[in-house]
């Protein structure tokens, strides 16, 4: 499992985001759940954590069904420094529902340290209902409103909390385009016609998001590496953003990554993947958005690492991992600002982190692919930035040999390779480079398929 268990904590798994935490001082939330949560039945006599089902010649990424038992919530204490959004069952309508839905509660309830349970959550894209064969071709987003607040109110626990309910995590929908009939609609289900949060539990609004799927035949520069689209597939969330904290709601992406279907292989899991996490993840935060949670999932081809031996490869750290890394030294610890600086580029962006609402620090990244196959010298961009009142900047770069390399990957001249020190970092590299002021500008080089993060020293 991802996370191991009480006698055998996966030690990756703590170490990469511990690697994290000493960049950031910020716990992370991981949210356990995704489209198995409703595939998922409680077995109060299965003796091992988790039985999970492929019919025969199944090779997809997820079973199609899964069974835990008592053991399962081990693995919640087997990674430090973390706290839980837990994924409920909200499909299984038979006879034992309730009996499952409490089951899980409470064994969570039993198991998990309270501090360290941060929210609930009762299904998982629930907007495809009937489209996905779920419910009766009849069933529509009133039905699917009435039937979360029957639930959640079945399953409440008194005393619990300080508010005496649980808490959730909602609704978490997969797709926000409103003109597809069979989906519901993330922005009316919060009219006042649907009383949605009627019992006032909802903590956190939850809506997912991919840039593209695996059907789309996705490419590298075409979808990834490419500024403009990133903006434009962030766009339906800003607006949600901007109408949750309108309406005094928090808003958060529940669920994304690069490509839904796990990810592709060539695009997702290999160095332009880094680089195209860094840009999404740095436009999010400066547009204010609470939270993102990027999916993964073990053998997953957009996945961060992979904890454990599987098919024939493993325990790896991976491409996107990297952009993690840089993305966490870019923002520091907590009340760091990040605006985004327009350069009106599809393959250049800019972004500045405020501390005290002074600059410390900017983001470079370009999005230009190049590979060494190219059989061209690598180009290189020189970005000319105002000295102001600094007397120096310290440039640490996030580097491959190419876009499409899934090794000899590095930030701030660190690798994470887990060949080298089980995912602790390695200083490998000499790149970082110190900058003086020339007539009162930096000039900060950068090559193609590349990102730096500049650092400003102010004058005594």
């Amino acid at each position: 499992m991802l996370l191991g268990n009480r006698s055998s904590p996966n030690k990756l798994t703590n170490v990469v985001l511990s690697n994290l935490r000493q960049f950031t001082n910020e716990d992370q939330i991981l949210r356990i759940g995704g489209l198995t949560q409703d595939q998922t039945t409680y077995d109060p006599n299965l003796k091992e954590a988790i039985f999970n089902y492929w019919p025969p010649g199944d090779t997809a990424d997820q079973p199609v069904n899964s069974t835990i038992g008592p053991a399962f919530w081990e693995s919640f204490n087997a990674v430090e420094g973390v706290s839980y959004i837990f994924g409920l069952n909200f499909y299984k309508n038979d006879s034992t529902w309730l009996y499952n839905l409490q089951s899980e509660v409470n064994q969570t309830l039993l198991q998990v340290p309270t501090d360290r349970i941060h929210l609930f959550e009762l299904g998982n894209e629930n907007d495809y209902s009937a489209a996905g064969g779920f419910r009766p071709p009849t069933y529509n987003q009133v039905d699917y409103v009435n039937e979360w607040i029957n639930k959640t109110r079945h399953i409440q626990v008194p005393n619990v909390t300080d508010t005496d309910s649980l808490r959730f995590f909602a609704p978490s929908f997969c797709c926000y385009n409103v003109t597809e009939p069979q989906f519901f609609s993330p922005w009316t289900v919060w009219n006042s016609t649907y009383e949605y949060d009627r019992d006032d539990w909802i903590e956190e609004v939850s809506q997912h998001g991919y840039v593209s799927g695996v059907g789309d035949n996705p490419t590298l520069q075409g979808t990834l590496m490419n500024h403009t689209e990133i903006i434009i597939s962030l766009t339906s969330h800003v607006e949600l953003n901007i109408f949750h904290r309108e309406n005094g709601r928090v808003y958060t992406m529940g669920e994304t990554n690069s490509i839904s279907g796990d990810g592709s292989y060539g695009v997702s899991d290999v160095f332009g993947s880094a680089l195209w996490l860094v840009d999404y993840e740095l436009y999010v935060a400066s547009q204010n958005i609470t939270r993102i949670h990027f999916h993964q999932g073990t053998g997953y081809r957009y996945a961060s690492w992979l904890p454990v031996y599987h098919d024939g490869v493993g325990p790896l750290v991976k491409p996107p991992y990297y952009g993690n890394i840089f993305v966490a030294r870019f923002l520091g610890t907590s009340g760091t600002r990040v605006e985004n600086i327009d350069l009106s580029s599809d393959y250049n962006s800019a972004y500045a982190a405020f501390e005290n609402d002074r600059l410390s620090k900017l983001a470079l990244i370009d999005l230009h692919e190049w590979n060494p196959s190219n059989g061209t010298t690598r180009p290189t961009t020189d970005f000319v930035v105002p000295a102001n009142s600094f007397k120096s900047a310290t440039v640490e770069f996030l580097s491959a040999p190419g876009a499409t390399y899934n090794t000899s990957i590095t930030v701030a001249d660190y690798s994470y390779d887990y060949g080298l020190a089980q995912g602790n970092p390695v200083k490998v590299g000499k790149s970082t480079i110190k900058v003086a002021p020339l007539k009162g500008f930096f000039t900060i080089p950068l090559a193609y398929s590349e990102a730096a993060l500049v650092t400003f020293s102010m004058k005594v």
